[in-house]
């Protein structure tokens, strides 16, 4: 049997749920610091809340990065000094909260198809997180790149086996996975193999990514391609619980009628 653990994603303090303290199994994924003027105002309040609760969340806890308009990488000084200001800001945050993982989309813009600017990237973002993590050496969890817009992850593959670190690894999200037209969830979770440390999970019409919480077939058919692939990761409700008991009982629910071969404690 495979301990499932299941993080409760939230977009804002206001929304926590305290049905994830104290219980083993369970953890918290905040996406409080991903809000784009956060860090120009006082924010103070926001970081109390969580440092109060942070030693009642006995599951992983993560911190996701902002991501709007960001690009780290880019050759405008300018857009590259604001997107490391907030890089370093959110690792600043995963150092004091303890963080087991801190996630940065990936950036990949599919529509870009000049192999010489790829390794530029590649190179530029190795660069990046080897020098940030070398930076921010009490940070002592993961650096976890999501896919994002990219319908294969061939150059999500060769992005974190050319930054080449044990600590930057793959978010699989498995909504966007799910818009590709070219393969199947199945095959990205095959090829990117043991990449993959940590999966947000939420689901769509194949055509939006609406974010949206899968129907009780839908979630027996995603965990059941998770179970066959042996996929044994935490798994981020990026849906955005409204009432997380009801949706854990939802989970039990089908992993019993399913016969799936899970086990849960919380």
């Amino acid at each position: 049997m495979t301990e499932l653990t299941i993080l409760d994603t939230i977009q804002s303090k206001e929304s926590f749920h305290k049905e994830v303290l104290d219980q083993k199994g369970l953890g918290l994924e905040v996406q409080d610091f991903t809000e784009l003027n956060l860090f120009y105002g006082n924010f103070s309040k926001t970081l109390s809340f969580y440092q109060g609760i942070r030693d009642r969340i006995q599951g992983p806890f993560a911190l996701h990065g902002p991501f709007v308009d960001l690009k780290p990488y880019s050759f405008d000084q300018g857009i590259q000094a604001v997107s490391m200001f907030k890089y370093r800001m959110v690792l600043n945050m995963a150092s004091l909260l303890k963080a087991d993982y801190v996630i940065f989309h990936s950036q990949i813009n599919p529509f870009v198809q000049n192999k010489e600017l790829w390794e530029i990237d590649r190179e530029t973002n190795r660069k990046l997180f080897l020098d940030l993590l070398e930076e921010f050496d009490d940070f002592k969890g993961m650096i976890l790149l999501e896919n994002i817009y990219e319908d294969h992850p061939d150059r999500l593959i060769k992005l974190v086996d050319h930054i080449n670190h044990p600590r930057v690894r793959v978010n699989l999200d498995i909504g966007h996975a799910g818009l590709s037209k070219k393969i199947s969830l199945r095959e990205w979770i095959d090829l990117l193999g043991d990449r993959i440390q940590y999966c947000h999970f939420h689901w769509n019409n194949g055509d939006l990514d609406q974010h949206r919480r899968p129907s009780e077939e839908e979630l027996g058919d995603l965990l059941s391609i998770l179970a066959s692939s042996g996929l044994n990761v935490p798994l981020s409700l990026e849906y955005f619980p409204q009432d997380l008991g009801e949706d854990l009982a939802r989970f039990k629910k089908v992993i019993t009628e399913r016969s799936l071969s899970y086990e849960v404690s919380w």
